[in-house]
């Protein structure tokens, strides 16, 4: 069969490694890529967003299966461009995508629908966000409405760190029209965590379970990016709250999805929090995250054109999901400047003596790379997912900054702390049932 992968960051990367460990797929596709997904598909120079050029591409190759990375092409309508040419597509139309298109929708749509999620309020007026901020309990988060990589959300704890976050988001627009309309939100205690599942007409399945880093400095200090490492399983969750997760999360975004007629078909990720009273939903991405996307897939044993086949034929009842039994980290390497004003052309040097002897111990997965006259350079802010994994997650963390240790470039940032420092306290070893997948999965 024919894949396209449309994107070209290190979850696009990941998504083109794990294709390629199936026989069936004979002919692979990336665009735009980048000088990691070269190494397994043909890169093809077409940004993610363009979707007018992917449509005309992908009436000329006809792919089998398209599998969409980023948001961005998920809410301009690239599933409903490719449908009018019967093309299927891993990844739902611009109406479900605004799902996460657009949080102030998400957020009426979980109270209609008795999800749990914070107390909020929406604005497009910035004095009447900035006097409703005043008077609102601290601390506060405040986030732009539309889509910003991730990166625009703020997490106040004055009514002075308040006011420069909406003046960034209404009236400086740090991150364009995303900011036209802001939440303010109240802050919630507890363990993030990011959760994923597929979508189908029918009915979900539980695909997977990790926590990621958003916070560009040790400790959780810093600005938000679009995330700086993430591992797998969670040692915090039981089986009690993995059920809790589905009813009161999964089912009901499901039947919300049914009752506004979505027709949603792909992975839909929920980031929760964990707090004494239970899961809260904090947002909703209409795709796998990044860097989740690069520790969830090397976990799959069934071949991810097989669950994308089967979830855009409305079959997940059918589907059998295989897993491997094992610990992932993954670790983000990130240009200097990074995730305000990212150095670009950086000459990177990887060292293959000191990375792990084979793909049975670890990767590296390319982001913002390029290859210029056979030199490897930087091209954006986040350059590599270094990921390792083994049976125990201290033995898959050693593994992931291995695969660090391997990268060289000038002023080159990573988080030392990943896989080992959690809200506040330090992370340890999965026990009893391996975290949480064999609660709903056949192991072997």
């Amino acid at each position: 069969m024919k894949v396209l992968v449309i994107g070209g960051g290190s979850r696009e990367h990941a998504l083109c490694w794990s294709l390629r460990q199936d026989p069936e797929v004979e002919k692979l596709y990336a665009a735009p890529g980048n000088a990691g997904t070269a190494l397994h598909a043909e890169n093809l120079p077409i940004a993610a967003d363009d979707i007018d050029s992917l449509s005309l591409l992908a009436q000329e190759l006809r792919p089998d299966l398209t599998v969409v990375g980023p948001e961005a092409p998920l809410c301009a309508g690239i599933t409903d461009a490719f449908g009018r040419h019967g093309l299927s597509v891993f990844g739902p139309s611009a109406r479900s995508a605004r799902l996460e298109g657009s949080k102030v929708w998400t957020k009426d749509l979980a109270k209609r629908y008795g999800i749990p999620t914070a107390e909020a309020r929406s604005f497009d007026d910035p004095r009447e966000a900035t006097s409703f901020s005043r008077g609102f309990p601290f601390p506060q988060v405040i986030k732009a409405d539309g889509l910003a990589s991730g990166k625009g959300v703020f997490i106040v704890t004055d009514f002075l760190e308040a006011q420069k976050a909406i003046a960034s988001l209404m009236d400086r627009r740090l991150y364009g029209a995303a900011g036209q309309r802001i939440l303010i939100e109240a802050f919630l205690e507890g363990v993030e965590l990011s959760a994923f599942a597929l979508f189908d007409a029918n009915q979900y399945s539980l695909l997977g379970v990790a926590h990621d880093y958003k916070r560009i400095d040790d400790g959780d200090r810093g600005p938000n990016t679009g995330g700086m490492g993430a591992f797998l399983p969670s040692p915090f969750v039981s089986p009690a709250l993995l059920r809790q997760i589905e009813e009161s999360i999964f089912s009901r975004l499901h039947a919300a999805c049914t009752g506004e007629r979505l027709d949603y078909r792909g992975v839909l990720y929920a980031g929760l929090m964990i707090t004494q009273d239970g899961p809260f939903l904090l947002e909703i991405n209409v795709r796998l995250g990044d860097p989740e996307a690069q520790v969830l897939l090397p976990t799959l044993k069934t071949p991810l054109s097989e669950i994308a086949g089967a979830t855009c034929r409305d079959e997940l009842g059918q589907l059998h999901l295989l897993r491997h039994r094992r610990s992932v980290v993954g670790v983000v390497i990130s240009s200097s400047g990074y995730p305000e004003n990212p150095r670009l052309e950086d000459r990177i040097i990887l060292s293959e003596a000191k990375a792990p002897a084979s793909e049975r111990q670890g990767l590296l997965f390319y982001g913002a790379t390029k290859q210029t006259q056979g030199i490897l350079r930087t091209s954006g802010g986040r350059v590599f997912t270094a990921v390792g994994w083994g049976d125990r997650l201290a033995e898959a963390r050693k593994r992931a900054y291995e695969q660090v240790n391997a990268v060289t470039f000038p002023d080159m940032h990573f988080r030392k702390d990943i896989a080992s420092f959690l809200a506040g306290r330090p992370v340890p070893e999965p026990e009893g049932e391996h975290g949480l997948l064999s609660r709903f999965e056949p192991l072997y």
